[in-house]
């Protein structure tokens, strides 16, 4: 018996990842995109709507893919939930305290959720890597460059990545405090230096260096393309569409 297309809208269609992501669902097998939320005037012949609430109405998605900004993504994503619309959500931004919310709401609704910090399948690899490095090296930094219209720093993928290296690190190797001269030594996340830079002329780039006896490890992975992080949306959004909890990253779903 054929699979059921998942229906699939899109919040902050008209950025960057939600054009490639709109025009990815239009390409790919098994997924349909039916509608995208967008601020400011919606052009109906591009399946545009200006409010939620008529695009779910209009549209009746299972899956709503969020790259907008925060603190409104998780309002768009909580009023998602509680329609019985499960989110993939990839804005940045989210704290311990947005996800615990999310949680909630989810059980309470009866529907999954997944939180992806990124959606490159080279970066899921790139953060376990980091995870069991960790166990060996006794310092860690991360250096993280995004194209200059990144709003907010550190990345998540930084975020998510100084986390796995924190809790995986061996109890009697803790990473060593530090002393910093203004802001030259970058922000502390878990132990963990965390280092962040906006350019032009860049996708998104991310290198994690440990330190050790006289031996240095570096794990680095380049985004030269917003393609590059289609197959993990489609993998994401196919997950989602049968999901009844939530699921941070997306290690579980491949």
């Amino acid at each position: 018996m054929a699979q059921a297309v998942v229906r699939t809208a899109i919040a902050g269609v008209r950025g960057k990842m939600g054009r490639a992501a709109a025009a990815a669902l239009t390409r790919a097998p098994g997924v349909r995109f039916v509608g995208g939320l967008t601020h400011g005037r919606a052009d109906p012949s591009r399946l545009e709507y200006d409010e939620l609430d008529m695009l779910i109405e209009q549209t009746r998605p299972a899956v709503l893919v969020d790259f907008t900004s925060m603190p409104g993504s998780l309002d768009i994503v909580l009023h998602a939930v509680r329609q019985g619309v499960r989110p993939v959500i990839g804005t940045s931004g989210y704290r311990a305290a947005d996800l615990n919310r999310l949680r909630a709401a989810c059980r309470q609704a009866g529907v999954g959720a997944v939180h992806v910090p990124n959606f490159a399948i080279g970066a899921v690899l790139m953060m376990r890597f980091a995870e069991i490095a960790a166990k060996h090296f006794t310092s860690a930094d991360i250096i993280e460059i995004h194209h200059a219209g990144k709003k907010d720093a550190p990345s998540g993928t930084a975020r998510a990545t100084a986390g796995r290296i924190g809790a995986a690190r061996l109890y009697q190797r803790r990473f060593a405090g530090r002393a910093s001269a203004g802001r030259a030594l970058g922000a502390t996340i878990d132990g963990v230096g965390v280092h962040s830079l906006r350019l032009k002329g860049i996708v998104a780039s991310q290198e994690v260096l440990f330190g050790g006896e006289a031996e240095t490890l570096s794990i680095r992975h380049e985004t030269y393309s917003r393609e590059s992080f289609m197959a993990g949306v489609l993998a994401a959004v196919r997950a989602a569409s049968t999901l009844t909890h939530c699921v941070e990253g997306l290690e579980e779903l491949l």
